[in-house]
Formats: C-alpha cells, structure tokens, sequence
C-alpha cells in the first residue's frame, strides 16, 4: 500500500540544490577570511634602523604589510621626553573589491633624518615609533600595531 508513495525530484532541481550549495559553501568561506581581514587589518609591521645612533643623513625605514580590506595609516615618530615629532606618514591603500581579494598589500617608506630635525632634540636617548593604523569597520576601531626602537641622538 505504501510502498510506491516515495517522491522523486526532477534531475533539474537536484542539479540546482546541489550548484546553490556549493555556491553557498565558497561565499561562506570568501566571507569568513573577508571578516578576519576586517577584524586584525595589519598583518605586520617593521621599523629598521640600520645604526642606533642617529645623525644627519641617518636612514629609518618602515615596511608594513596590510591585509588591504581597507587603506592602513603608518606613521613614524621621534620622542625624547616630552618632545615628539612626526617625521613620515604613510597611506596603504586598501583593494578594489576588498569583500573577494584576499591578497595582502606591501608598502615601504625610508626617511632620511636631516640636520634641523635632530637639531630640536638634545643628544641623548630617544625613542622611533612606528604606528600602523586600520579604518573603522564593523563600528569598531582595531587597535594599531605598534613597533618601537631606542635610539641615541647625536649632532655630529
């Protein structure tokens, strides 16, 4: 009496289920790397001073790699006590099409540190900062990544 009452779907609907699932299936996973990329937005950053004496002509470069969901702020500092200077800023951009690119964006910037910078500072230790800084995504501010360096100051 019931055994013929089993429905089959038609192949066409099956066909369908199955492409809409594995379609779900790589949004969810291009979705889920889209949101750690959101979260953490700076993969790494670098402060490299060849020398830890800082004269004129002294050389500092920064290289900070992004996960360029969105642009990415670096900025280098110099501050000796209460004093504090600004010396580069950097914008990395973030991708096009941020929600499906996973690829990460590299950015160097060297800065070549000049007689009237290291004249506001007195010789002595002092300390370089670099600073790399996301967009809000989310309603959230990720915290910025954040590399530090004695260093002595010379005026020679």
């Amino acid at each position: 009496m019931f055994e013929g009452s089993l429905i089959r779907e038609n192949r066409p609907i099956v066909l369908l289920k199955r492409v809409g699932l594995l379609l779900f299936g790589m949004y969810f996973v291009i979705l889920m790397l889209a949101g750690y990329r959101a979260y953490y937005q700076v993969h790494s950053l670098e402060l490299q001073s060849p020398d830890s004496i800082l004269k004129p002509g002294a050389t500092i470069k920064t290289t900070v790699v992004s996960y360029a969901r969105t642009g990415v702020t670096v900025q280098l500092d110099l501050i000796q006590g209460a004093r504090s200077e600004t010396l580069a800023v950097q914008g990395v951009r973030g991708n096009e099409w941020a929600l499906f690119d996973p690829r990460s964006r590299e950015a160097s910037q060297t800065t070549i540190l000049t007689k009237d910078v290291l004249d506001r500072f007195a010789p002595g230790q002092a300390q370089l900062r670099a600073t790399a800084t996301g967009r809000p995504q989310w309603m959230r501010l990720p915290p910025p990544v954040v590399r530090e360096q004695v260093v002595e100051i010379q005026h020679n």
